[in-house]
């Protein structure tokens, strides 16, 4: 178990068995590059990985799932279809260039070797760094203190940078210094890349490597080591390891530097063919990373005072949904896994506009804008996809990979039918627009990705007896697929058409989609019940069991039969009320809430987060809490059993969604900011910045007062609690809770 605080997480010992999941807890990344905390001097298959964004080919994906009970047989896996299916895209997993081992007097240091007198690894998330201090004893009694420290660069993409500090404590022995690259790397446990080139010089080494077969990208590592004091170093090229050694006299107490300094490419970038100069100090690349991760980290950062678990949960949340995002190009996007592990693949879903986007809408919207570029940049094959499926305008891959084409694994039934990524880029559209005001992308993009869309639903729905029927989906729980009109689907589509047509007529485009807006049946029961789905609350209200073999592999917490059960995976009526900030008419928020919440199985980990916020909303501050908790905290502490498979990305950026829509309470419409906040009674303070219409904002709660102040001499419209304020730079809001 890792210890917590407000700036670090710590692991105080050595523990083999938790070496997986403390890989992905300690990725080091900067958005293009993400990086596993395996060890430098070993990285163990399943340990290691370094996977550069976008750079996917294609894998041998063995799976056998048994369908066991009449639910997964008919309703969730095609058993036909996974007679056929075998290869499917995957990310990557790059060459391991973090190798640097150290041998004292022949004995090369391992964990698991001789004796650790002391053991310290943490992140800090004040820096993005990654350090390990060790007092490490060799079978000979020879006692050195190692200390390693690294970092991904936020000053340039391409950059990676390790130190080790070296010190006998009770010898003056020999000691050797190996740096290099691992060529041994595999994805899915298959060797997937293969050698372009590669050679060793001076301190130097150089690899290329081809990626996979199908799309053929290309990589190239660059590695140049230095020693302080210097020494001499030969080169070396065997058992899949290209590297510089040297050796040097130690003398007791006294400390030698290693500095080594990696630059990363794929050829959906640049060119690959040559080595690149790499000759600034450690300390020269670390100020300028430093700078330019304050940059991100300080508008994306929460500081909660009271309450060191809550503070250290959001802050290590924060920084994993900091170092997820591109900010310097659209060649990929938004994960489900961040670049912290290759389970899903690395293929981007609805989280990426629903769950993922709104942190960087409000904290880094260029990188919220390249996400929805890279949407842009395949909206040819989106609408090539809704013409094979006899619709019009575009149909959004539900898994999209490199090209835009479908990447669901075809023998999923459920995936198929989750056509409401197509309403959810949508909403990423609009929400970027209605905080960022962005007019140009707006204009030149934004707009004609909503109206193909709207397109598509204009042709999708079904007229029955004058209403608009949305049928044959799954919705945002894929416990219950083949379902008719969605309560998610349907509000959102609604919405969408709605203000599509607005931007049309205000754009003076030739679109009109508010008749079929108007006419589209929305699932409201007297008395303000919203059911999920047609005949959901016909359902049994508890969930019969059969079969169980391999429930918990998709996502189950039992082997249940879901189709008889009202028993959901996830949120979808409450994901209306929480993420879509909508208030439907008619219905009863409070009364919904009570009832889905029980409903709830939360076996996905985008469950936490609505929870925490419709919590919040309806006054339940204790289970807003808890909620907060398990969503900043699911892979610390391992909740679903497969943090080292990656963290949950999407999970994880619900945190600061948690605080700065559930707790401060905060919505930002196009004309207005409001404010509905509720406080955490025992949090003495929380205080965060967020953009909007490239203001920045700072608010601040506490027990008694709620403070928003700007950097901007443009009035902002706040609308706190009903009452209509502005808030400016020489104009701020006090306001007592």
């Amino acid at each position: 178990m890792l210890k917590a605080t407000s700036k670090r997480f710590i692991e105080e010992e050595y523990r083999i068995e938790e070496e997986s999941l403390n890989a992905s807890l300690f990725t080091t990344g900067n958005g293009y590059i993400g990086v596993r905390g395996s060890y430098e001097e070993y990285g163990s298959i399943r340990i290691q990985g370094a996977y550069i964004r976008g750079v996917i080919d294609e894998i041998i994906e063995v799976i056998e799932p048994f369908a066991d009970n009449e639910y997964m047989k008919k309703y969730y896996i095609d058993e036909d279809k996974l007679k056929h299916f075998e290869y499917q895209d995957s990310v990557i997993n790059n060459a391991d260039f973090l190798l640097m081992r150290v041998s004292v007097d022949g004995e090369t240091f391992y964990p698991w070797e001789g004796k650790l007198h002391a053991w310290t690894r943490y992140l800090d998330m004040t820096n993005a760094s990654l350090v390990r201090e060790v007092t490490w004893e060799n079978f000979k009694g020879d006692i050195t203190d190692i200390r390693f420290e690294r970092f991904s660069s936020f000053d340039n993409d391409h950059t990676y940078c390790i130190k080790v500090e070296i010190t006998p404590v009770n010898h003056s022995k020999r000691i050797e210094v190996m740096s290099g690259t691992d060529k041994r790397v595999k994805t899915g446990g298959q060797k997937i890349t293969s050698v372009l080139d590669e050679k060793a010089w001076d301190n130097k080494t150089f690899v290329r490597m081809c990626m996979g077969k199908k799309y053929g990208f290309e990589t190239a590592v660059t590695t140049v080591t230095n020693i302080y004091p210097a020494s001499d170093w030969k080169c070396e090229n065997k058992d899949g390891l290209i590297y510089n050694v040297t050796e040097y006299n130690s003398k007791k107490g006294e400390k030698v530097t290693v500095e080594k300094s990696v630059y990363i490419i794929s050829s959906r970038e640049g060119d690959v063919k040559e080595p690149v100069a790499l000759e600034k100090r450690y300390d020269e690349y670390y100020d300028a990373h430093f700078k330019a991760y304050r940059k991100v980290f300080d508008l994306i950062d929460m500081e909660i005072e009271g309450d060191e678990k809550a503070d250290a949960g959001v802050r290590f949340a924060n920084y994993h949904s900091a170092i997820s995002a591109a900010r310097n190009d659209s060649i990929h996007s938004l994960s489900a896994k961040g670049l912290t592990g290759e389970r899903y693949n690395n293929f981007v879903w609805w989280d990426c506009e629903v769950y993922q986007l709104p942190v960087f809408i409000y904290t880094c919207p260029d990188a919220a804008k390249k996400a929805l570029m890279y949407r842009y940049d395949r909206l040819q094959k989106s609408k090539q996809n809704a013409l094979e499926a006899g619709f019009k305008g575009a149909k959004y891959a539900f898994c999209s990979s490199v090209d835009g084409d479908e990447r669901v694994w075809e023998y999923a039934r459920h995936p198929f039918m989750q056509i409401h990524i197509n309403a959810d880029i949508c909403w990423g559209i609009i929400h970027y627009y209605t905080v960022t005001g962005d007019e140009e992308f707006h204009k030149n993009y934004g707009m004609e990705m909503l109206t193909e869309l709207c397109d598509y639903w204009q042709s999708r729905v079904e007229l029955v007896d004058g209403k608009y029927h949305i049928k044959r989906v799954t919705g945002t729980d894929e416990h219950h697929p083949y379902v008719n009109n969605d309560a998610y689907t349907n509000y959102l589509v609604k919405f969408v058409l709605e203000k599509t047509s607005e931007y049309c007529k205000k754009y003076g485009i030739d679109k009109d989609y508010t008749e079929v807006a108007s006419k589209l049946y929305l699932p409201l029961e007297k008395g303000g019940m919203i059911p999920q789905f047609d005949g959901y609350f016909n359902l049994s209200r508890s969930l019969e069991e059969a079969g169980g073999s391999d429930a918990k592999k998709f996502q189950m917490k039992s082997s249940g039969l879901y189709h008889k059960s009202q028993v959901i995976k996830q949120p979808d009526v409450m994901l209306i009320y929480s993420y879509l900030n909508m208030k439907p008419e008619g219905a009863d928020y409070a009364a919904n809430w009570d009832y889905y919440e029980k409903m709830c199985e939360s076996s996905s980990s985008l469950s936490f987060a609505p929870h925490s916020i419709c919590a919040a909303d309806n006054g339940r501050m204790l289970s807003a809490y808890n909620y907060l908790i398990e969503t900043a905290y699911i892979d610390v502490y391992d909740i679903h059993h497969c943090g080292w498979q990656g963290v949950h990305s999407g999970c994880l950026v619900g945190a600061w969604m948690a605080v700065f829509r559930g707790i401060a309470g905060i919505v930002c419409r196009e004309d207005k900011i409001e404010i509905n906040p509720h406080m955490m009674p025992w949090w003495d303070s929380v205080k965060f910045n967020f953009l909007y219409h490239g203001i920045k904002l700072t608010a601040q709660m506490t027990g008694d007062e709620y403070k928003l102040t700007s950097d901007s001499d443009t009035s902002v419209k706040v609308v706190f609690r009903g009452k209509e304020l502005e808030v400016s730079k020489t104009n701020s809001l006090i306001v007592k809770m």
